[in-house]
């Protein structure tokens, strides 16, 4: 069903319990490809003991030099025939049913062709003294079962093979990582899928531990971060201040905003009735149903990152902006 691909350089007490949860709480059949990326002689122990143990359900890629994480994941792609292909970090602890969780999400629909797992990475995060354990149990109670996010995160990713078969791999461009994820969801939804979040499947993710900031993050961060934008574009904030509407306008708002959200872009909403609008992570709904002019004109002349164009429905209010755009710096159009 599924090849789960983890790139390994050291860290053998993460890289243990990431595996030891991945063994305890996977519940449909699946190979782990582990790539271990020159490490050190008792992680390189570690892993071939685990192949010798698991025989047919580990395949160990051992490469002499660190290929960086971009190279490592995509020897594990090139490798898999199965039909959906799994990156993990090392640094992640899965819970019961993550996997079956996010196949479910996959086979849902056949737009969608990335998937990420609820995760404290993207905001879902225990409550208070709540175990991982407790807190993904409670989200398997979830009415909803998906949502559409911009795009997805390399941390945990699900990939359809017929997404690999159709783009590729990543970008080795992208040298030792940074964007390759995000450049790889723009890829991925220009061949005219989508991506989603996978509400009931939880992977906790202890940022940061398996990717060192070194002396040279941040050189190679803005260098990645550069090639990015040469060829997707900066990312961009768009504000719709809707204050009178009907089906009509619903249907035209969805179709406006949909494809910029798919774009990367960040889409706020300001109304002072709820939309009945499809859910996506780019999309921001602010819902005020007193003082809906004042609040609206707050947040815009407050934000820290600020709006390129704000559409407005109102004329009144949206003379006032243009009069206040040496401001809030934003194109105001008519809606």
């Amino acid at each position: 069903m599924c090849d789960i691909v983890i790139a390994v350089w050291n860290n053998l007490e993460l890289t243990k319990s990431c595996v030891d949860s991945i063994i305890k709480n996977t519940d449909v059949d699946y190979r782990l490809v582990l790539i271990d990326n020159a490490s050190n002689e008792e992680t390189k122990k570690y892993l071939e003991q685990l192949k010798d143990k698991e025989g047919q359900k580990v395949l160990l890629i051992r490469n002499e030099t660190n290929l960086g994480f971009i190279k490592a994941v995509n020897q594990g792609m090139r490798l898999s025939e199965a039909p959906y292909v799994c990156l993990i970090n090392n640094d992640t602890i899965v819970t019961r049913g993550w996997l079956s969780e996010m196949v479910k999400v996959a086979e849902s629909s056949s737009l969608i062709g990335l998937i990420n797992p609820s995760s404290n990475t993207l905001g879902q995060k225990p409550e208070g003294k709540e175990s991982v354990e407790a807190y993904a149990e409670r989200l398997k109670k979830g009415s909803v079962s998906s949502t559409e996010i911009g795009s997805a995160i390399g941390f945990c990713m699900l990939i359809k093979k017929e997404v690999i078969d159709k783009i590729g791999v990543f970008d080795e461009i992208y040298g030792m990582g940074n964007f390759e994820d995000t450049d790889y969801s723009r890829r991925v939804i220009k061949e005219g899928y989508i991506c989603a979040r996978a509400h009931r499947a939880y992977v906790y993710h202890d940022e940061g531990s398996s990717f060192l900031r070194g002396a040279s993050f941040d050189e190679n961060f803005e260098r990645n971060r550069q090639i990015y934008e040469f060829r997707w574009g900066r990312r961009k904030w768009i504000a719709y201040i809707i204050s009178s509407f009907d089906d009509n306008m619903i249907k035209t708002l969805e179709k406006d905003i949909m494809p910029q959200a798919r774009l990367g872009l960040w889409v706020w909403l300001f109304s002072n009735k709820r939309l009945a609008l499809p859910e996506h992570s780019n999309i921001i709904a602010n819902v005020f149903d007193r003082y809906f002019y004042l609040k609206t004109l707050w947040k815009v002349l407050t934000k820290k990152k600020r709006f390129s164009e704000i559409f407005v429905t109102d004329d009144r209010l949206a003379n006032v902006l243009k009069r206040l755009s040496f401001i809030h710096k934003a194109k105001v159009q008519s809606y």
